[in-house]
């Protein structure tokens, strides 16, 4: 950064800025094109002003000043106690004057404005000496397709320049960004919206037409069913339990009534929604009613999740391999999706179990659904429990306001994988177990379960029937969570067809033409044994593909220096009869056990049993 504000200093002089006072001619607003500009900017304003007030509050209010800037430098609103403001006017940084680079030099704004990032300067870092003994904080605010739309500035002493100030506004223009897409998209779902019997009718989200006596006039058919009512019309609001609204305070504070979240009661159902409540007023300004609009919460986490593109991507086809023990996993896993049970998939890290994951759910009646994963071993104890859970407002320092849903509740009506669930603290198996039994959640701080209808698939490389005698996991969850269990081969056990197979799918994927391999190259990777199985041949193959400069892939390019091949005295014969005499002189020292003799091999039982049948050696030793 301090070459940056070098750079910056140097075009500073470059553009010919006063190094010792501000421009009394700079480019400055006249008051009619300074409200243009901030009618052109309401939407922005309409949310800073407001957000200004309890960011002001953080911080030291004789000490400083916030202010808001548009896209092109222009200061349109400011925050800050009269004797500071007066100051600031000295130095032009109030309403309508521009502060870009060319403007005003090396100023934290405008290097904001430039560079578009959060930027802190302290003291003699700004260009003009009249700015120094000055700490100046900025964050830009991007709107849609990241294009900058505004900066939010805080300037005050450099004796309480920290960096905390320069963390606070910039999570203040995260805000802002997050108030907008959410405002955005409210707006381009009531742009349709009109008082048209037809329009209200067929509107996708709950819709609740009030009168100035908060007596129901009108419900849309989408409210009717989100609600399970539709004989609410002509009804005093208060049907809806729960649901409280205060015309007067709306009034007063429409921005405190966005996106609510409620729980009400309509007869005997209790339902989640986000609403948002506006008032509807006539040309005099007279309130003639208000428009509810509203949804599920469950619907909104699942718009969240397809926005935030935690979906599931990968199906069965996805799943590459020909070996017996593969097809034969895939088969189970194909039926698992035929079903709600609940699946627990086990196999070796890197095998491939989200892959497995993701097909069943992608195959399954909940596909259109939330697919949410979590990594129960990799999650602190401490914070686990609010992960799967969620919390309710005020139920610790730093919550989130008006809480936070669970892992389980944005994966209502879809898929949960509790992935390396054998890590799991034993604190949290019990709250789990819970959840198995009741199919209900309650959120830490809450008094009341929020019902879910969630799919769950555990994922784990833990031995769980030893983790249980060692005492690390639980018996009645085990059993609760191996209702469907599914064996995920280790890339060794599958053979040199499967690993082929992949190779050539990680070299297609990673490079067009795909290099070739050498015969070295491709005997070092079908003879090691692969302990970090697909992920590792993946990573090796991508390694490969970086380091390679020509049309094959050699042994020096893999980065298996390591592996050190095995030197044995070559046995006479062809390769037929090495094979063939190595699994007879196996069976006879483990008796006839098929099942001692694979491991000894380094095989799996499937293909001793194919290379037996190839040699006949079974009918031999029967």
């Amino acid at each position: 950064m301090k070459r940056e504000i070098a750079l910056s200093c140097q075009r500073s002089q470059e553009y010919g800025i006063d190094h010792v006072r501000r421009n009394k001619r700079q480019k400055m607003l006249s008051p009619a094109e300074l409200s243009e500009r901030r009618w052109q900017n309401k939407k922005l304003l309409d949310i800073l002003r407001p957000q200004f007030e309890e960011f002001y509050k953080l911080l030291f209010p004789n000490d400083f000043i916030i202010a808001a800037v548009d896209s092109d430098g222009y200061i349109l609103h400011i925050r800050g106690k009269e004797e500071l403001i007066e100051d600031s006017a000295a130095r032009n940084c109030v309403p309508g004057y521009r502060w870009t680079e060319k403007d005003v030099g090396t100023t934290a704004i405008s290097l904001t404005h430039k560079l578009k990032i959060p930027i802190q300067l302290v003291d003699d870092e700004h260009y003009c000496r009249q700015a120094h003994g000055q700490t100046s904080s900025t964050a830009p605010i991007f709107g849609k397709d990241k294009k900058l739309i505004g900066i939010i500035a805080v300037f005050g002493s450099s004796e309480q320049a920290h960096a905390h100030t320069l963390y606070m506004v910039t999570t203040a223009a995260r805000a802002a960004e997050q108030q907008l897409r959410v405002l955005r998209r409210n707006r381009e779902l009531a742009a349709n919206l009109n008082f048209l019997d037809q329009t209200i009718s067929f509107f996708r989200i709950g819709l609740i037409i009030l009168n100035s006596e908060k007596h129901i006039w009108r419900v849309n058919r989408a409210g009717a069913q989100i609600l399970k009512r539709d004989d609410l019309e002509n009804s005093p609001l208060s049907e809806i339990q729960g649901l409280n609204v205060d015309l007067d305070q709306v009034e007063k504070s429409p921005e405190s009534w966005i996106n609510k979240e409620v729980r009400i009661k309509v007869k005997s159902n209790h339902i989640s929604l986000i609403h948002t409540i506006q008032l509807v007023t006539s040309e005099k300004g007279e309130r003639l009613g208000a428009v509810i609009t509203f949804n599920e919460v469950k619907d909104i986490y699942k718009l969240a999740q397809n926005i935030a593109g935690t979906r599931a991507h990968f199906t069965f086809d996805s799943i590459v391999g020909s070996s017996p023990a593969l097809i034969a996993a895939v088969k189970l896993a194909r039926g698992a999706a035929s079903s709600d049970s609940t699946v627990l998939l086990q196999g070796e890290t890197g095998t491939g179990k989200e892959l497995f994951a993701q097909s069943i759910h992608n195959q399954s009646s909940r596909c259109n659904n939330p697919f949410i994963p979590i990594n129960c071993g990799a999650i602190p104890s401490n914070l686990l429990e609010s992960e799967l859970f969620g919390y309710v407002d005020g139920t610790f320092t730093g919550a989130a306001k008006g809480g936070k849903p669970g892992k389980f509740e944005l994966a209502n009506t879809g898929t949960i994988l509790l992935d390396e669930i054998g890590d799991m603290p034993h604190p949290m198996q019990v709250k789990l177990l819970r959840v198995l039994e009741t199919g209900e959640v309650y959120r830490i701080g809450a008094d009341k379960p929020v019902k879910v209808d969630t799919r769950i698939i555990a994922a784990t490389h833990v031995n769980l029937p030893a983790a249980i005698r060692d005492g690390r996991f639980r018996e009645d969850l085990f059993y609760r969570l191996n209702v469907f269990p599914i064996q995920i081969p280790p890339l060794k056990e599958r053979g040199r067809d499967d690993i082929l197979i992949l190779v050539s799918l990680f070299l297609n994927e990673g490079a067009t033409p795909p290099p070739a391999l050498s015969p070295e190259a491709q005997n070092l990777l079908v003879s090691y044994h692969w302990p970090g199985n697909v992920r590792e041949l993946e990573n090796c193959i991508q390694r490969a593909l970086h380091l390679c400069d020509g049309k094959t892939i050699e042994v020096k390019h893999l980065g298996m220096s390591h592996v050190v091949p095995e030197v044995s005295p070559q046995p006479d014969g062809t390769l037929d009869e090495v094979v063939r005499k190595a699994i007879e002189e196996t069976l006879k020292k483990t008796n006839n056990s098929r099942v001692h003799a694979a491991k000894l091999l380094g095989i799996s039982r499937a293909t001793l049993y194919r290379k037996m049948d190839k040699y006949g050696i079974h009918s031999q030793l029967a």
